[in-house]
């Protein structure tokens, strides 16, 4: 049975991620290049995030800015949102409503156009950018639906592919001693064999609710080929279904 998204939440703002081309030895990474916000007025803004960690790495990987917002300037206050919804499938397609459901969101739900962008992530084939809601100021319950980062890279990943199945439960945790990321938060299965991570702009906005109320996890679809199958995951924060202390003390790791 497919779950649908209950609880929009609004984001205080938006991540623009790049990642560099699979074929590079950058290809693997998600890097935060640009921040998209609402100022004192209301105006949403966009702002390269330069002078950080990650907008130097990519700009190293060969990052070259946003084309609708050249690196020449550090701030664009003017067609933010309907230059990312060109990204998104125009509401007069046919198919517009399978879209929203794809993302688990109902198409008679009222989300406002940041929101919608968040929630789906704006991605398109080829230019390495997406669009994240990081959940940083959400309060559970809330839900949302994510591709798992990391699965293709598994070195098993296709003994793990004929595992799954839609509906099959899995579980969250953190991963501190990852050598790429500390705040990374692992999804597995309930052997706990790791299938990949949670996107690493999300992750950590969600730890503080990995214990209390607790964060569930479902196999939502797999898509893709077989040569790069794509794993989506249904994430629930908090609700009902979330029992007990949360959902790693729930999992099989309890026991360790």
């Amino acid at each position: 049975m497919n779950r649908t998204i209950l609880h929009v939440v609004e984001p205080e703002h938006l991540l623009l991620a790049w990642q560099a081309p699979d074929a590079t030895p950058h290809g693997r990474t998600r890097r935060k290049v640009a921040e998209i916000a609402a100022d004192a007025t209301g105006t949403i803004g966009l702002r390269y995030l330069k002078g950080t960690e990650d907008f130097a790495a990519a700009l190293s990987a060969g990052f070259l800015g946003y084309p609708a917002f050249p690196l020449d300037q550090d701030y664009y206050t003017s067609g933010i949102v309907e230059t990312f919804m060109r990204r998104m499938p125009p509401k007069r397609r046919r198919d517009y409503d399978d879209f929203l459901r794809f993302w688990r969101l109902d198409p008679a739900l009222s989300i406002s156009p940041l929101a919608l962008l968040g929630y789906v992530g704006a991605q398109l084939p080829g230019d390495g950018f997406s669009l994240v809601h990081p959940f940083d100021t959400a309060k559970p319950p809330f839900e949302f639906l994510e591709q798992v980062a990391g699965f293709r890279y598994m070195p098993d990943a296709q003994e793990i592919c004929a595992l799954l199945h839609e509906g099959q439960e899995v579980y969250l945790r953190p991963d501190p001693d990852n050598t790429h990321d500390p705040l990374a938060i692992r999804i597995e299965l309930a052997d706990n064999r790791p299938i990949g991570f949670v996107n690493k702009l999300q992750a950590p906005g969600l730890h503080r609710w990995l214990d209390i109320p607790g964060v569930r996890g479902f196999i939502d679809r797999i898509n893709g080929s077989e040569s790069r199958p794509l794993i989506y995951v249904f994430l629930e924060v908090g609700g009902t279904s979330c029992e007990k202390t949360g959902s790693q003390l729930d999992g099989p790791q309890a026991q360790e």
